[in-house]
């Protein structure tokens, strides 16, 4: 009887391991993670790629990220958030300003010499969004904040200074710096980022007015060989789940996802858009075709002169924008000093 009885525990045994390890299986979540970025980009690669090993590994494996990068759930830019809103995507990468009316607060960094680089940005929309400044945000969990590199001036033909800016034809990437643009004596062109290039090459484009990243991207550097560096504002984006989606979670899942967002999450792409950023205008300079120009600090104020009446009509556009722009000027004093 005992050999019997052996059999019969160790068949139990299984089936309760079995059972265990179904039941372990059921409670994996795999979130859909959508961006536009191609597969090959620095936040791919150096950011989402790495963060999906540390969320299956904190949650024990009961979190996986699939990721879909380079548009393969919706390649259209403006259509980021809606994915995740009709449940195509779980989590997207998400420009707010492609979403007029609902997120524009972020538009301050849009703002001309806020910013210097995506790491201030990405420090002062997370502190922004601390404070419950960021408003339009109901129903959804955001992961992260950041934003672009600073954008700057790229052309067929030298551009040296403010003057040559004057009646040129310029790509404008959002609504504050086409203001900035027209301040500046420039044409502003509203355009899809596919076209730019083609457009500069024919001419229907004079400059455009992008970050660094931008411009290598979609190889605006082989047709435009002339750059103007001065900080020209960025764009905002944001890593984006619905709120519901979150809270059903399992725990574990869910403490993984709140150890790895936030404001560090937001540094992380920072520091990857401003690596690549310098990378990206080193490479530009040292090829010895075109110009590269940087306009220093001490010359920056005529360029400040004509752009603050851009800053100063945004402050009084809507109410809270004047709130939201002092507490992200001092959280710039904050960062740095180091704080």
């Amino acid at each position: 009887m005992k050999p019997t009885r052996n059999v019969l525990c160790t068949a139990l045994a299984a089936a309760a391991l079995s059972f265990f390890a179904a039941a372990t299986h059921a409670q994996t979540v795999t979130l859909k993670f959508a961006t536009i970025d191609p597969a090959q980009g620095q936040n791919v690669t150096q950011v989402i790629v790495p963060l999906a090993k540390e969320l299956s590994d904190a949650s024990g494996g009961t979190l996986k990220l699939d990721i879909f990068a380079g548009g393969t759930l919706g390649r259209n830019p403006l259509q980021q958030l809606k994915l995740v809103l009709d449940g195509v995507a779980d989590i997207a990468w998400v420009i707010p300003g492609y979403t007029p009316g609902r997120f524009d607060d972020t538009e301050v960094v849009e703002l001309p010499f806020l910013i210097t680089n995506a790491r201030e940005g990405a420090i002062g929309l997370s502190r922004l969004h601390a404070k419950g400044l960021i408003r339009g945000l109901e129903g959804l969990k955001v992961l992260a904040w950041s934003t672009t590199a600073v954008a700057n001036f790229h052309g067929r033909s030298p551009i040296k200074s403010m003057a040559d800016l004057r009646g040129k034809k310029t790509r404008a990437s959002s609504s504050q710096a086409a203001k900035v643009l027209q301040a500046l004596g420039a044409v502003p062109v509203q355009m899809g980022a596919p076209q730019v290039a083609e457009s500069l090459a024919r001419g229907v484009l004079d400059l455009s007015l992008n970050d660094w990243s931008f411009v290598a991207t979609f190889r605006l550097d082989e047709v435009a060989e002339h750059h103007l560096a001065v900080p020209m504002g960025a764009l905002a984006f944001m890593v984006v789940m619905q709120q519901s989606k979150y809270d059903a979670l399992p725990p574990k899942a869910k403490a993984a996802l709140d150890r790895y967002s936030g404001e560090a999450l937001g540094l992380r792409f920072a520091n990857a858009i401003d690596i690549a950023a310098n990378e990206y205008m080193g490479r530009s300079t040292k090829s010895g075709k075109g110009s590269m120009v940087v306009v220093p600090a001490a010359e920056q104020a005529a360029w400040r002169t004509v752009t603050d009446p851009v800053i100063v009509a945004w402050r009084k556009a809507k109410p809270g924008n004047e709130q939201v722009f002092q507490a992200f000027t001092e959280e710039m004093k904050k960062v740095r000093a180091g704080k």
